[in-house]
């Protein structure tokens, strides 16, 4: 039986070992308390902080500096179903509403609204579900599903990867093209077997930047159209005829914007090379190898050239990125030019580079013949409008002129980011041009801690037993102290 002694029990709130334990057990409960009064509060703060190596749920820059000064109002329709929102891409267009309150965004369903998509699918090939349609006024672009994001195809295994996020790329130009007054139309040159934008890979990103790509042929045009704030010529296969060239000609001397890309051929086109030459440059036949083991891609013919002080490649330096220049050709100054053109050299080669004139060699050494450097791979001319004449021209004519048309392609420019760079930042230069939006995919890849054998057993040892033991040991060191308060 029991007795309870309440003298004794009165007398026991009393000892020193109840005191200990009380003040353990008060402080405890102090600490529980401030731990939840501090998550209630922090919850309640709105702010969110990227830590992400890469700033993967960042806008960038230009992003932030569109939406600071957007002034109509823009809608992002995000087509899903209910419940099926892609939180990675929901996330990401709320950003850019929380940035700005011209912007709104709804959620669309596209099958129990198949009406509302059909507006949108000029092309009649239909709009995924999960792609984003931007709207403001009469002005829309639709960004599919699969332009948000990049692959990688891993040929040995035939396993395509998600290697990052181009939903930024994609959407903030969108913006800029739907609130845009004029969008820049490109003429195509077509009809000498010509590549286009389509077909390097990179219609969309030239699309993105705000620019309209049309076809022209100058043997069925009266003159290159009034509308044309620039021509392109990709890679010509066979030379343009004389009434081909005479019209150009009157283009640039006009005033016009011409971008040449122009590929290694076996043979010289000397219409082509006309127009050079009357801007004071031609291209030299040959091919350009970079001895400098830290200007090339392991291989002379795959340069990687210097990028000197001009709008069009300050912003690739700015933004780290290297270039790549497979199989070019140097542009050459003429010794003789107008004096109102200016040749600016965007693009060149070390010292140790030199010129293989004999194309049938296949060493990768110089030999007897070759022409040393360094050279230039691409130039970016002014021709100066005439004051005494302004009706014949206008405005300053500007051509940028690149000895190799391989490293536009999608191949190249896709990995080498610079690369694309290079070609949209030539398109804004030629419209005289300096809002460029330089915005980089979000890289997706995952950097993995490679321990060896022994380090990974030495990291278990001390994870699974070490750690352990020295928390069992603590415990029952303060236990027996504490046995024999």
């Amino acid at each position: 039986m029991v007795k309870f002694d309440i003298k004794n029990i009165l007398g026991s709130f009393k000892s020193r070992k109840f005191k200990f334990g009380g003040y353990a057990a008060m402080l405890t409960a102090s600490v529980i308390a401030i731990v939840i009064v501090l998550n209630l509060l922090v919850s309640q703060i709105p702010a969110k902080f990227d830590l992400t190596h890469n700033r993967l749920y960042s806008l960038s820059k230009p992003t932030v500096e569109l939406l600071k000064n957007l002034k109509k109002d823009v809608t992002i329709y995000a087509l899903f179903s209910a419940g099926n929102e892609n939180p990675v891409i929901s996330e990401f267009i709320q950003k850019y509403a929380d940035r700005s309150s011209h912007v709104k965004i709804k959620y669309i369903d596209p099958y129990k609204n198949p009406g509302f998509v059909k507006k949108y699918d000029t092309s009649g090939s239909g709009i995924d579900e999960g792609s984003l349609i931007v709207e403001s006024g009469n002005k829309f672009r639709v960004i599919n599903r699969y332009d948000m994001v990049d692959y990688s195809y891993n040929e040995q295994t035939g396993d395509t990867n998600v290697t990052g996020l181009t939903i930024e790329q994609k959407l903030t130009p969108a913006i800029l093209y739907v609130t845009s007054e004029k969008t820049p139309i490109i003429y195509e040159l077509k009809g000498h077997g010509e590549d286009t934008f389509v077909g390097l890979g990179i219609s969309s990103e030239v699309e993105a930047a705000n620019f309209e790509i049309k076809d022209l042929n100058l043997l069925t045009e009266k003159s290159v159209p009034q509308d044309a704030s620039a021509v392109v010529v990709i890679s010509p296969k066979t030379d343009i005829s004389d009434i081909e060239l005479k019209k150009l000609k009157d283009y640039i001397n006009s005033g016009g914007r011409v971008l040449f890309l122009m590929d290694l051929l076996k043979d010289e086109l000397k219409n082509f090379n006309s127009i050079f030459e009357s801007l004071g440059v031609r291209l030299e036949h040959g091919i350009v190898m970079e001895g400098d083991n830290t200007k090339n891609a392991g291989n002379p013919v795959w340069i990687l050239p210097n990028l000197e002080s001009h709008d069009i490649t300050n912003p690739i330096d700015l933004n780290n990125m290297y270039m790549l220049l497979p199989s070019a050709q140097p542009v050459v100054e003429t010794k003789f030019k107008k004096r109102t053109i200016t040749i600016e050299k965007l693009l060149t080669t070390t010292s140790n580079s030199w010129l293989r004139k004999d194309l049938n060699s296949t060493s990768l050494s110089k030999e007897k013949g070759d022409i040393s450097g360094p050279f230039t791979l691409a130039v970016a001319i002014t021709d100066k409008a005439d004051s005494l004449n302004a009706k014949l021209r206008p405005r300053d004519a500007k051509v940028v002129i690149v000895g190799s048309a391989t490293f536009a392609n999608s191949q190249f420019s896709k990995n080498v980011p610079g690369n694309l760079n290079f070609v949209v930042n030539a398109l804004n230069w030629l419209q005289d041009k300096k809002d460029t939006l330089q915005i980089q995919p979000k890289d997706l890849t995952t950097f993995r801690l490679n321990l060896s054998t022994s380090q990974a057993m030495i990291w278990a040892a001390i994870t699974v037993v070490g750690i352990p033991v020295l928390i069992l040991i603590l415990g029952l060191t303060i236990w027996l102290r504490r046995r024999h308060l």
